[in-house]
């Protein structure tokens, strides 16, 4: 028990460092999700995401019994992996945003008002060559980016990979693999059992 507080304390400790000071407050009055505003929702999403991420480290560390050493070895090179395919991620994110807008497929933004969205009414008075004119560049760079995005998760996977290997055993980088999906299975889990407990 000593050597996993001890794990995650040195797991967790550089992360804390690095982290802006969060305020908690607790309110006296319970809101509802329309109610908070933008900037406590973003507050509430970031501690949500540092305890998921603690409860991550928790739990591959227990299960691969990492060492002290293999853990101040390792937390570091997977935090930078996971900050650069986040990154990756949110490029390949705003690829597909780029190609849905410059698609407009008719009838995408009805819900937003009971009558659609007044850009549907728009485009399709469009003509066939005024709608291809425009948004094809942007499809075309937007498509491009989206599938290069593919291309560099792959490298710095296997950049991240050979470091890592450096480190730990192959044994042990594939069950890492292994707790990090059972990790995010059990995450999923936990979700569906919530909703369904709220739901009765």
């Amino acid at each position: 028990m000593n050597r996993f507080i001890t794990i995650c304390f040195l797991c967790l400790w550089p992360m804390a460092l690095n982290a802006q000071q969060i305020k908690i407050q607790v309110p006296a009055v319970e809101y509802s999700e329309n109610e908070q505003t933008p900037q406590k929702r973003d507050q509430d999403r970031k501690a949500e995401k540092e305890a998921l991420q603690a409860q991550k480290v928790a739990f591959i560390t227990q299960k691969l019994g990492f060492t002290i050493e293999e853990a101040e070895k390792f937390w570091p090179l997977y935090n930078e992996l996971d900050e650069k395919i986040n990154a990756v991620m949110k490029q390949r994110g705003q690829a597909k945003t780029a190609m849905y807008r410059a698609l407009q497929p008719r009838g995408s933004s009805e819900g937003r008002t009971r009558s659609g969205d007044h850009r549907d009414a728009a485009a399709s008075g469009l003509s066939e060559e005024a709608k291809s004119s425009k948004p094809v560049t942007s499809i075309e760079n937007a498509l491009e980016t989206f599938i290069k995005t593919f291309e560099e998760e792959n490298q710095i996977r296997m950049e991240y990979h050979n470091k890592i290997l450096k480190v730990l055993s192959a044994r042990q980088l594939a069950e890492f693999y292994f707790a990090e999906e059972q990790f995010s299975n059990k995450i999923f889990r936990d979700f569906i059992n919530k909703k369904v407990e709220e739901k009765k």
